[in-house]
């Protein structure tokens, strides 16, 4: 959350007339004189308890010399921060709600500012996550049809992963994308299996101009402690779709599985405004369709048949590489591959895989 300067004081516009016409030497009778108004009026804008309009603006223009915008924008931050005032006087904290939020993580990370004013505290969390009030944010936020609300897994965490998924909206409507189109968005990921052979850092970089392209944002959002969360992806209009992953496991054959997992939820054309989430234990069938597409396009089943065959039946480590470079894709994407099918034992092949420090892939400058 960017932040910004939000002064707790504002002057009235009349505090800047009583200084005006004082320099000016001129007294508030021949002010109120050159203007046409009463004096009641004058006085009353200088005690702040009437505003400048329009026409007194343009009026102040014309007799002192001071444009009519200034007057307006005095008067209207004045009357912002007596809103603003009211609003936080009336606003009333909620110790509970405040309690199961990730709060000191969501500071730490800069996405709400530190403060020890609990009502400073309740409008800034508010505000990050576009609600009016602790009951609407309960309404969009835990409604029971918001797809990560099905989970146990994700029960107990579900104010937590409703803040990681509110800052990767905001991440995603921060970046410039062209019109969704599925076909191009298809013909992007064949292109992007190319990438998978990139260094770490260039990773982020890739998908994101590919997938800003097409329609759709794209955000690595590493997740709270805790947050059992690969990756999700909803819709966030007609035009845009939105794919984020945590980069969890740390190394390039979860990276980019996920990945392509999430990608095939935005071709499968059922997204809606509710998010689709990647977790473990979530078998539904749009998921299994998803894992399906993201091994078979990576690493078809028949090539691993046919390698195998070559081979007596075996996979020696040479095979893999070979297998690789004839897909094109990273050597650790087939070591994940073939460690999940138990083809390979657990530690075979784990030289071939490409480990990372989640710094590393936002070293392209991804703001979190």
């Amino acid at each position: 959350m960017n932040a910004s300067f939000n002064p707790d004081y504002a002057s009235p516009p009349g505090d800047m007339l009583a200084e005006t016409i004082e320099y000016l030497g001129i007294t508030q009778t021949e002010l109120a004189r050159r203007m046409g108004r009463p004096i009641k009026t004058i006085n009353e804008i200088i005690q702040a308890r009437s505003a400048v309009t329009a026409d007194t603006a343009l009026e102040l223009e014309r007799v002192l010399g001071v444009p009519a915008h200034l007057w307006m924008n005095m008067e209207a931050n004045y009357r912002e921060h007596l809103a603003r005032k009211r609003a936080a006087e009336k606003l009333e904290v909620n110790e509970e709600w405040l309690g199961s939020l990730p709060v000191s993580s969501m500071q730490r990370a800069g996405w709400i500012p530190r403060t020890k004013d609990k009502r400073e505290l309740m409008a800034a969390i508010l505000s990050f996550f576009g609600c009016a009030s602790v009951a609407s944010w309960t309404e969009i936020w835990m409604n029971p049809k918001v797809a990560y609300r099905k989970s146990p897994k994700l029960e107990s965490k579900s104010e937590c992963v409703a803040a990681w998924l509110r800052k990767a909206e905001l991440e995603a409507w921060s970046q410039s994308c062209a019109p969704f189109d599925s076909a191009r968005f298809g013909a992007a990921l064949k292109e992007l299996r190319k990438a998978t052979k990139l260094p770490p850092k260039d990773w982020v970089g890739a998908i994101r101009e590919a997938c800003n392209a097409c329609g759709v944002a794209y955000v690595l959002l590493p997740g709270f402690p805790g947050i059992p969360v690969s990756g999700a992806t909803r819709q966030l209009n007609e035009d845009r779709m939105l794919i984020v992953q945590t980069g969890r496991y740390r190394d390039d054959g979860h990276f980019w599985f996920t990945f392509f997992h999430e990608a095939r939820h935005v071709l499968q054309g059922k997204l809606r405004k509710d998010w689709q989430m990647e977790y473990e234990g979530n078998e539904d069938e749009l998921e299994a369709d998803a894992n399906r597409f993201a091994r078979e396009f990576l690493i078809p089943s028949e090539k691993i048949i046919e390698a195998r065959r070559q081979h007596g039946g075996k996979m020696p480590v040479e095979a893999g590489k070979a297998l690789a470079a004839d897909l094109g894709i990273s050597p650790g994407i087939v070591a994940g591959r073939l460690h999940h099918d138990g083809i390979w034992p657990r530690f075979t092949g784990n030289s071939l895989k490409v480990s990372y420090q989640i710094g590393e892939l936002l070293s392209t400058g991804v703001r979190v």
